[in-house]
């Protein structure tokens, strides 16, 4: 297997780390989703677009970068950002895993955190915390005026 194959499938168990979190807490996301042209004028796409937590009304983009080892995923930080800030239609937060990605990239990523549009660049740990303890439960679905508890 190739260094670039098993960062791939690496990557993709992190996503699915996250995504059993989501599905933990109830929220409703869509992979892989589009979200517009990119600062490059290509088709942008997320990893993440969660859409019913309380507090990101306008719904939240989540961004999973893993690097195990020495590469270029933390090179390619400067690009995420400023696509979030330029081109994402909601905030938008990165989660790094791996262990790999270069102090300085890490701490110049966090740096970036303007709580408007980047909200917030954690570990996997410390996304799971910030679900559990700074997020609401989502909200409830409607169907022709009935929501999910009872009448609406």
């Amino acid at each position: 297997m190739t260094d670039g194959t098993r960062a791939n499938r690496t990557g993709h168990r992190a996503e699915k780390v996250i995504a059993c979190i989501l599905v933990e807490r109830g929220y409703s996301f869509q992979r892989h989703a589009y979200v517009g042209e990119s600062i490059y004028g290509h088709r942008l796409y997320c990893d993440f677009h969660v859409h019913d937590i309380p507090e990101f009304p306008d719904g939240l983009i989540i961004e999973s970068k893993w690097q195990g080892s020495g590469g270029s995923t933390d090179e390619k930080f400067p690009y995420l950002v400023e696509n979030i800030v330029s081109r994402f239609p909601c905030p938008a937060m990165i989660v790094i895993a791996g262990g790999g990605c270069k102090p300085g990239a890490v701490a110049w990523l966090k740096k970036q955190v303007d709580g408007v549009k980047l909200c917030g660049v954690y570990n996997l740990e410390e996304f799971l915390l910030w679900a559990n303890n700074e997020l609401s439960d989502p909200l409830p679905i409607e169907f022709d005026g009935v929501s999910e508890g009872g009448v609406a």
